[in-house]
């Protein structure tokens, strides 16, 4: 990775808690996605992280992930500042509730799905995409996805990942009812179709919406497949425990995926809980 390509993002009187990596790897296009911004509501600061990957194999791949992020951020925008707002006076508290937020990220997923079938009877052969993305709210995290743009929760006092999303792939489902064992779905050949994803006409039975309340020095990684396809669970633990920055833990994980031969395009966002006291907001962007 070419330093010179590091752009920084800087508040001076902030640490540092966030990153993001993305590699164009060995493909001619980088049909990765991701965005990071932050709301007002009430008094509130809702952090959003976002990473979307257009499909392979079809059409306007890049164009489709990116779309996917706006729509999203959109509708976000709509539901949670606008709609709060109407016919509320400066004393009211605006309710920020997990089960309320868990709502009003589905409703934007799926009004993003929506809008994504439209865009796509207009261009039979274009992509979907998948989509991960994070609301933090003070130490609550309400995680939504499609597809196989993982989440994954490293917890710093036991040094423990979990997968926090699911995987919408077919062998992953298989695998989720018991029909093929985990060993069979790393080589089935529905490891890479994906079942569920932005653009499709269904959703997933049980809402792909998770929740998870951080602490200080916890973890956060979404990443696009190209990243997490290659390595286990159990190697990103390793990773977490041997490296404390973020900076360089991104870079391992890149390193990594690419020992094992992995050509896809590469994007990880890592963010981590700086404080007891609520959410911290500053970071650093990596683009080579």
């Amino acid at each position: 990775m070419n330093p010179n390509h590091l752009s920084n993002l800087k508040e001076p009187n902030r640490r540092k808690s966030y990153i993001v990596i993305s590699e164009t790897n060995k493909r001619p296009n980088n049909e990765d996605s991701f965005q990071i911004f932050s709301l007002s509501v009430g008094n509130k600061e809702i952090q959003v992280l976002a990473l979307a990957d257009g499909m392979g194999g079809l059409e306007f791949g890049e164009e489709v992930s990116r779309e996917t992020l706006r729509k999203l951020s959109v509708s976000l925008f709509e539901l949670l500042t606008v709609n709060s707002s109407i016919n509320i006076f400066p004393e009211q508290e605006i309710d920020l509730s997990p089960p309320l937020l868990s709502n009003i990220l589905y409703e934007a997923i799926k009004q993003t799905n929506a809008h994504i079938i439209k865009v796509r009877k207009n261009y039979p052969n274009m992509a979907g995409s998948t989509i991960v993305v994070a609301l933090i709210v003070d130490h609550v995290v309400i995680v939504g996805n499609l597809g196989d743009s993982p989440l994954f929760y490293y917890r710093a006092f036991s040094n423990k990942v979990t997968q926090i999303t699911q995987d919408h792939t077919v062998a992953a489902i298989l695998e989720r009812h018991g029909m093929i064992s985990p060993e069979m779905s790393r080589y089935h050949h529905g490891r890479n179709r994906l079942q569920f994803f932005v653009g499709c006409e269904e959703f997933p039975v049980q809402r792909p919406i998770y929740q998870i309340d951080v602490k200080s020095k916890d973890l956060l990684l979404l990443c696009s497949d190209g990243v997490s396809s290659s390595l286990s669970v159990g190697e990103l633990e390793d990773i977490l425990l041997l490296e404390s920055d973020l900076k360089k833990i991104g870079r391992t994980l890149i390193k990594n995926a690419l020992a094992r031969g992995e050509t896809d395009n590469q994007t990880l966002i890592l963010w981590r809980c700086l404080t007891d006291s609520g959410p911290n907001w500053n970071g650093k962007s990596f683009k080579s």
